[in-house]
C-alpha cells in the first residue's frame, strides 16, 4: 500500500479546537501536508490564524480528500461526523479519530466505503496553547486497528509523529480511556483539593482577632504559598509512583499508622466548620480507605471500616 513507501501524506483535521490544532502543527513539523482543517466556530477560525496560518480552512467534505482523515471532535459528535466523513470517503484512504474511550467499531460507516480505520489517542491533556504541540513529542498514544495493515500504518504515523505507539485491544478502549482519566483528571481533583485545605490553612488567624474566625471569613482562594507547598513533594511522589508504584508509598497508611490517620481526619473535620460546606474529609476517608487494601496496611483498614460505621 502507498502509505508504507509513501509515509509523508496529505492530511485532512476536522476540527481545529485544542487537540487538532496541536495535531496539525505536528503533522507540519514531520513533513505531512495539512491539506486543511475544518474550523467552523470563530474561536477556532482564530485559533487556527494565529497558529497553523498557511493552513486553509476548509468544509468537511474538503477535509475528507486527504489521504489521511483526522477527526478530532469531541466524543459527543463523533458519531455524527463519522456518518458525514463517510458519505465522501473512498476506497484505501485513512480514517483517524483522536477519542480515547472509542476504538474502531466506532468507524464502521468508514470502514465500509473501503477505508482503512484507526483509533489514535495521543495520552496528554490538552490546554490550547502551542505547548500541546510541544508534548506532543515523546507522547504514548493509544492505537487500536482492525487489521495488521491498519496497525502497521498507526505505528508508522505515530512515529513520524514522534510518539510511542501502544496497542489497546478494542474491547478494553473503555476501561483504558477510564484507567487515562482516573490518573489524569482526579489527580486534579485532588490537588485542587489539598490547595484548598491550604488556602484554609493559612489563612488561619490572618484577619479578626487572630483566633478561629468564625464560618463568616472567606479565606484567600489561590493562596500562592498552597502551591508551593505541595511543587516538590508531589513530583516526587509521582515519580516513585510510575517506578515502584505502591511500594514507593511514605506517609502514615504506608506505616499502618492508624492514629495518625485519625488525627488527620479530625483536623480536617476542624478545619470544615470554617469552610463553607468544604467536605475535605469525606474525600480524604476513602482516599485513605483505597490505599490501606493496596498496602495490606489492616489496621488503617480496621480503623477507618469502624469510623464510617459510626458515622452512618
Amino acid at each position: 500500500m502507498d502509505v508504507m513507501q509513501q509515509p509523508r501524506l496529505s492530511v485532512g483535521i476536522i476540527s481545529a479546537g485544542a487537540v487538532g490544532t496541536a495535531l496539525a502543527e505536528k503533522f507540519l513539523q514531520a513533513g505531512h501536508v495539512v491539506h486543511g482543517v475544518v474550523a467552523p466556530s470563530d474561536r477556532s477560525r482564530r485559533r487556527a490564524a494565529e497558529r497553523i496560518p498557511r493552513v486553509p480552512v476548509v468544509s468537511l467534505e474538503d477535509a475528507a480528500q486527504a489521504a489521511l482523515v483526522i477527526i478530532a471532535v469531541p466524543d459527543p459528535q463523533l458519531v455524527e461526523v463519522i456518518d458525514q466523513v463517510a458519505e465522501v470517503t473512498r476506497d484505501g484512504q485513512i480514517v483517524a479519530h483522536t477519542s480515547g474511550a472509542h476504538g474502531c467499531a466506532v468507524l464502521q460507516p468508514v470502514t465500509d466505503t473501503g477505508a482503512i480505520p484507526l483509533a489514535l489517542h495521543p495520552v496528554m491533556t490538552f490546554g490550547g496553547s502551542e505547548e500541546d504541540c510541544v508534548n506532543l513529542t515523546g507522547c504514548a498514544w493509544g492505537i487500536t486497528s482492525d487489521s495488521e495493515v491498519g496497525q502497521a500504518v498507526a505505528e508508522l504515523l505515530v512515529a513520524s509523529l514522534d510518539g510511542v505507539a501502544i496497542s489497546i485491544p478494542e474491547d478494553k478502549r473503555a476501561a483504558y480511556h477510564a484507567a487515562v482519566a482516573y490518573a489524569a483528571n482526579y489527580v486534579v481533583t485532588l490537588l485542587s483539593d489539598a490547595q484548598r485545605m491550604l488556602d484554609y490553612v493559612l489563612a488561619e488567624g490572618t484577619e479578626g482577632d487572630g483566633k478561629n474566625c468564625g464560618s463568616s471569613f472567606p479565606p484567600p482562594m489561590n493562596n500562592p504559598h498552597s502551591a508551593r507547598l505541595l511543587r516538590t513533594i508531589v513530583p516526587a511522589a509521582v515519580n516513585k509512583a510510575f517506578d515502584q508504584r505502591m511500594c514507593g508509598m511514605t506517609g502514615p497508611v504506608a506505616r499502618d499508622d492508624a492514629p495518625a490517620v485519625l488525627r488527620h481526619i479530625d483536623a480536617l473535620r476542624e478545619l470544615e466548620d470554617n469552610t463553607h460546606g468544604m467536605n475535605f474529609s469525606a474525600a480524604y476517608i476513602p482516599m485513605a480507605e483505597r490505599t490501606a487494601q493496596l498496602l495490606h496496611s489492616l489496621e488503617v483498614e480496621r480503623v477507618l471500616a469502624e469510623y464510617t460505621r459510626r458515622l452512618r
